[in-house]
């Protein structure tokens, strides 16, 4: 994902799904919402500290051969 702006953990995290309107415009939105209503759909960005954050995993096309 690149951004010209830095949307901290949020765009780190598996719990993150991105959203681009018909417009053009991009907004994050976070899984965990749909079964926490501690965590808003959409977070006031940038997200510096979140309980929910899980880092992305490596996909295997990302991986280093050995």
């Amino acid at each position: 994902m690149r951004e010209s702006y830095d949307p901290g953990l949020c765009a780190r995290c598996e719990n993150m799904r991105r959203i681009t309107s018909d417009r053009g415009s991009v907004f994050l939105f976070c899984n965990l919402s749909k079964t926490d209503p501690r965590f808003p759909k959409y977070p006031r960005l940038p997200v510096l500290q979140c309980d929910g954050f899980r880092p992305l995993q490596p996909q295997e096309s990302d991986a280093k051969p050995d």
